[in-house]
């Protein structure tokens, strides 16, 4: 918080001091800029009167990791989607591999990256650019709003990242939703739910393997193409997996993959063939991934969802996840 002279001087009587509160930019011998909620202030140093720091946000009772900050929570389950290669800027993350991914190509910018905004983010560019990519950063919302129409908005604006990459011309994403909850209460969930996983032509079988297999691969590479090299590296990649393939006569229908990152399970790359989808195919997955991280001794479980995916996020609350926060992707 800056509190500061107006100027030019209001008239006798009222106010003569206002307050600034945001995120400082630059903190420089002539100026103070801050990104506020209603855009970027510049402050002369001349009026400055006081200062003052802002204790963060406090946890958010009640959904699981609400101790940590939304891009704390990215960094500390970022082995859970293993990039085929990973550098530091200071504090931020740059991942990439080969394009394979938003999460894969991405970088988490939180903390102190070495460097003035401006420089770490021009930084950033060249990285890439030397990897024939383009840049992109992970930019997180705490309490994302909903418009007339109920669409979620993220305001990547009052993020001061977000703010420099909005003046670079970068394009925002739709957004997603990171979930989280505990193995405990995700398994109770499930005990509750009809496990039917019947499609078409009979009954499907669900089964957990630690190794990837080709009838796995074969399958999410038929609803996602994708660069086969890369998309081994990092479903291979975590400190320990799971991948979860759902068949029908020898044949794969559904597929889903656990990937730890410390006391985090990670759940990705769910999938469900159109026809056999809402008879329970998900629900058996989801209890055999739940069952290998608990094995793994996860305390944690987290996964990440388009925010218009309403089908899977229903499951999912279901299964008693909560949000932790909404996301998005500025890719310049």
């Amino acid at each position: 918080m800056v509190r500061f002279r107006i100027e030019p001087a209001p008239p006798p009587g009222e106010p003569y001091l206002t307050d600034a509160v945001g995120t400082v930019i630059v903190n420089g011998p002539d100026e103070i800029v801050l990104a506020t909620r209603r855009g970027r202030v510049a402050i002369p140093r001349r009026l400055v009167v006081a200062t003052r720091i802002v204790p963060p946000a406090p946890p958010r009772r009640g959904v699981v990791g609400g101790e940590l900050a939304p891009l704390e929570l990215h960094r500390e389950v970022a082995d859970s989607w293993p990039p085929m290669e990973r550098t530091q800027l200071g504090d931020w993350i740059l991942r990439a591999s080969r394009g394979f991914t938003s999460r894969g190509n991405s970088v988490v910018p939180v903390g102190d990256p070495g460097l003035p905004l401006n420089a770490a983010l021009d930084a950033v560019e060249s990285w890439y650019a030397d990897r024939g990519l383009p840049a992109n950063l992970t930019l997180a919302d705490p309490r994302p709003s909903t418009d007339a129409a109920g669409v979620l908005t993220v305001d990547v604006s009052r993020d001061p990242v977000g703010a420099l990459l909005i003046d670079r011309g970068y394009a925002v994403s739709d957004p997603s939703l990171f979930l989280t909850a505990t193995p405990a209460v995700v398994h109770r969930s499930l005990v509750g739910m009809a496990r039917v996983e019947r499609g078409p032509a009979g009954r499907v079988t669900v089964q957990a393997d630690r190794a990837l297999t080709d009838a796995w691969l074969a399958c999410y590479e038929g609803y996602r193409s994708n660069d086969a090299e890369a998309a081994r590296a990092i479903m291979t990649g975590s400190p320990a997996q799971a991948f979860a393939t759902a068949l029908m006569d020898g044949r794969a229908v559904g597929v889903g993959r656990l990937g730890m990152s410390g006391s985090w399970g990670g759940l990705a790359a769910m999938w469900v063939d159109p026809a056999y989808r809402r008879s329970g195919v998900a629900q058996g997955m989801m209890g055999e991934l739940v069952a290998a991280a608990t094995d793994l001794g996860a305390q944690r479980l987290h996964l990440q969802v388009w925010a218009h995916n309403e089908p899977a996020l229903a499951l999912y609350r279901r299964l008693g996840f909560r949000v932790h926060h909404a996301y998005v992707n500025a890719t310049g």
